[in-house]
């Protein structure tokens, strides 16, 4: 299922007419990149990683928390363990948020950073491994902790495209590059009508806020620029289609080199591990 231009056209009311044109423009744009991204497939066989890190990125309204717990469950059912790497964050947590839900919540200190729910816990620049602004005015960070036990097991980080870019290329805190050993996925909403639609329709009550307004044409332009790198650097593609969350997390596994084979699908023992 995706939706028409007459199911989108009662969202983008709430917009100025030049700011509904712009909108209309990046859901076209969105299909021409999502048109140059590699599609993955459940069938692709990859060998199973001993260590490195699992990566997880997509634009806003792509669905990638529901999928996530698709994925969730199925690592569960196959007994196999996907610790997190849970990023520190300087923005406010919202109000269904909280402690590793979904990151380690921090404010700046003298030296470092302390974590807001457990002000006991303050974190060094040398405890970090790699710092960066994930959008104005907010910071995150991955620990250097992580970092070093990710080179001895596989781990799952979600965060953005250029990040995930510049950890998989370059040397950090003397950690080698990522390279093969970091394998990224790209979720994403099947056309740009629907993708608009999600993001615009997730909060639809708070189109009337000028300040909310603002918030969703940012997302949505740093989402095309996240995919535009996506495109570029030739990262996998998996669509979100509505109702097939269950087949995204399937396919998001196999790129992983965690799927299941034809041979696992017969005889389950294969598919335990991790």
């Amino acid at each position: 299922m995706t939706r028409t231009l007459d199911e989108l056209t009662p969202l983008l009311q709430a917009f100025p007419e030049e700011e509904r044109r712009l909108i209309l423009e990046q859901a076209a744009r969105y299909d021409r990149l999502l048109a140059r991204l590699p599609m993955a497939g459940a069938g692709e066989r990859r060998e199973k990683p001993l260590a490195g890190i699992l990566a997880l990125n997509g634009a806003s309204g792509a669905g990638q928390s529901y999928v996530m717990k698709r994925v969730a469950r199925l690592l569960e059912a196959r007994s196999i363990t996907l610790p997190r790497i849970y990023l520190l964050a300087t923005r406010k947590p919202r109000p269904d948020e909280g402690y590793k839900n979904p990151y380690i919540f921090v404010e700046a200190v003298e030296g470092g950073w302390r974590d807001i729910y457990h002000p006991e816990t303050v974190y060094r620049q040398e405890d970090i491994y790699y710092r960066y602004q994930s959008r104005p005015g907010a910071e995150n960070a991955i620990l250097l902790s992580d970092a070093r036990l990710a080179r001895e097991r596989i781990m799952y980080l979600e965060t953005v495209i250029p990040t995930l870019l510049h950890i998989r290329e370059h040397t950090i805190r003397g950690i080698p590059a990522w390279k093969d050993n970091l394998r990224i996925v790209y979720l994403a909403a099947p056309d740009g009508y629907e993708w608009v639609y999600r993001l615009l329709n997730r909060e639809a009550g708070k189109l009337v806020e000028e300040g909310y307004r603002r918030t969703l044409l940012g997302r949505l332009a740093s989402s095309l620029d996240d995919m535009e790198l996506a495109a570029e650097h030739r990262i996998p593609c998996v669509l979100n289609h509505y109702g097939k969350a269950e087949q995204a997390a399937e396919e998001i596994l196999s790129v992983w080199g965690l799927g299941v084979t034809a041979a696992a699908r017969e005889n389950p023992g294969e598919a335990k591990g991790g």
